[in-house]
């Protein structure tokens, strides 16, 4: 039994080396969790020796995840920026490849799935989208182009801006923007065809009457008889002037902002009975037979009586205008889907099919030499569109070419607030 003691020893020194070995593992792990969380470690065998050095460990992992941190913030900041756009952002490297776009981006070009990792070319199928890109790589300055995509018909307007990213050799490539103007295209091919209808509307009256002014200064004995033949002429296109002007006073005044309307209730039948008294001795000059037909039971109708008034003379002068001797005229008012329909019927000339589509335009004749003769200024129905819109309603017309024409006026029951006839579009020259 003498190893008795010795193996006591033993398993003591053993034991407490066990022991400390667990406890220095503990510190360890302690220490190097501490480290981790970016904190200097409390916990630390040898700690004067170790601290500086796991000091500066320590540091550069908070540092670290600082840093990771504010990339985090500002991915996630430039993921809000980008998607709050409402033009479309596309990065793509130095071999056309689309990285990143944000959702206007895929909204702009109807995308159905996320483009990246894909060419530009196979992306949007347009080489002027790929040739500016091109530009923008080869010369390293920022391109600005303006780019039409699709059809004659459907053809959209983009402003692109390509700007070449310098801050990495090592990853080129550009930041392009598409902007959408589409709108501001039709909007300036608008003004510019009611620049040239109104000086065309102009230009042929005075040009009649600068040469009939003319013949009378140059012949100051002509005839009395000639003389009131030119005295008529001139009075029949001074009126043509004065329509044209009132109508385009009536539009202008119409689409000015805030464009406000005297709501009240409005007895139909009084409304569209008293009309079609006014226009009574017209229609039976051409022979033209005019039927009433009122809903019974109609309740009043919420809107402005002088713009419905203005809706009623457009619609019956045209009518009575475009109808033949002996032919018919049917002014109808109903309820329809919940809303007032006014439906004025004829059996007049009636419309093209491809001009149709055109006819609530500024200044647009189905039968422009017909039209000029009969006196008409061709704002007419556009001025009935928009009193219609300003109500909050809608105006369409249905026609068979040789056999007449139906003009529909929906208002709805519920009045029109002031701001929604602010709101209301205003008539474009294009369906």
């Amino acid at each position: 039994m003498e190893w008795l003691p010795g193996f006591i020893v033993a398993a003591a020194i053993a034991l407490a080396w066990w022991a400390a070995h667990r406890r220095a593992a503990r510190n360890w792990q302690r220490a190097l969790d501490d480290i981790a969380a970016g904190t200097t470690p409390e916990h630390l065998p040898h700690k004067k020796l170790l601290a500086p050095s796991l000091q500066r460990i320590a540091e550069l992992v908070a540092d670290r995840q600082n840093w990771r941190e504010q990339i985090t913030r500002e991915q996630s900041n430039l993921r809000m920026i980008l998607g709050s756009m409402e033009e479309g952002v596309m990065v793509v490297d130095a071999h056309h490849v689309v990285r990143q776009v944000n959702p206007s981006f895929l909204k702009l070009f109807d995308l159905k799935s996320d483009p990246c990792g894909q060419t530009v070319l196979r992306t949007l199928r347009a080489p002027e989208f790929e040739e500016i890109i091109t530009s923008a790589l080869a010369t390293g300055e920022a391109k600005t182009s303006e780019v039409a995509r699709g059809g004659t018909k459907s053809v959209q307007h983009f402003a692109v801006h390509a700007v070449p990213m310098h801050d990495d050799p090592q990853r080129q490539g550009v930041v392009t923007i598409f902007r959408d103007i589409t709108r501001l295209k039709r909007l300036e091919e608008v003004r510019r065809e009611f620049v040239a209808n109104v000086s065309h509307e102009l230009r042929t009256p005075l040009s009649i009457f600068h040469g009939y002014l003319e013949n009378l200064l140059d012949d100051p004995a002509m005839p009395r008889k000639a003389q009131a033949e030119v005295f008529e002429i001139l009075r029949k296109h001074s009126l043509r002037l004065n329509a044209l002007l009132e109508d385009l006073l009536t539009l202008a005044r119409l689409e000015s902002r805030p464009e406000t309307l005297q709501i009240e209730p409005l007895n139909v039948e009084e409304l569209v009975r008293g009309f079609v008294a006014d226009w009574k001795l017209s229609a039976a000059r051409k022979k033209i037979e005019v039927e009433v037909e009122i809903e019974s039971g109609l309740p009043k109708l919420p809107a402005d009586a002088h713009r419905i008034e203005q809706v009623l003379n457009n619609l019956l002068e045209n009518a009575v205008k475009y109808t033949e001797q002996g032919g018919r005229i049917c002014i109808r008012a109903q309820r329809a889907d919940e809303c007032f329909e006014l439906r004025i019927e004829d059996t007049g000339i009636g419309i093209p099919p491809t001009d149709l589509v055109h006819i609530f335009e500024r200044f647009y004749r189905a039968d422009k030499a017909r039209t000029r003769e009969l006196g008409g200024t061709g704002l007419g129905l556009s001025i009935v569109k928009h009193i219609a819109q300003l109500h909050g309603g809608s105006v369409v017309a249905e026609s068979t070419y040789g056999k007449g024409t139906a003009i529909i006026v929906r208002l709805p029951w519920e009045p029109v607030s002031t701001r929604e006839a602010e709101e209301a579009p205003a008539p474009s020259s294009r369906q």
